[in-house]
């Protein structure tokens, strides 16, 4: 009895789990968005490819991103119902990615 109680005593008061990242710096484009594109998106959404891979897609630039529907950018990644799951025909962002990608957007897109 006393392991379940110390079980249940080990929830999440909040309901909120603890984040996947133990990076405490703020999240940029620069320092943080623009890695994660470069590793897992512009093979297909890049300046050179896009016409023709990332159907019209093009995130080699912040503006390119940032021109991008906030809702479709995290839909996609989260490989949520009714998006086109990103990155196509691979494994979806590590968890910390995904949450770097929106507390980006929720911050207002911050450059650097």
């Amino acid at each position: 009895m006393s392991l379940l109680s110390f079980a249940s005593a080990c929830t999440y008061s909040k309901g909120t789990e603890p984040s996947p990242c133990n990076d405490p710096t703020p999240v940029t484009y620069a320092k943080t968005i623009s890695p994660i594109f470069d590793a897992s998106c512009r093979k297909c959404h890049g300046a050179d490819v896009y016409v023709t891979l990332g159907g019209g897609n093009d995130y080699s630039t912040y503006e390119g991103i940032k021109r991008q529907s906030s809702r479709l950018l995290l839909g996609s990644v989260q490989h949520e119902a009714g998006f086109a799951p990103m990155p196509k025909g691979e494994a979806k962002l590590s968890a910390c990615d995904i949450e770097h990608i929106k507390t980006w957007i929720e911050a207002g897109q911050p450059n650097n």
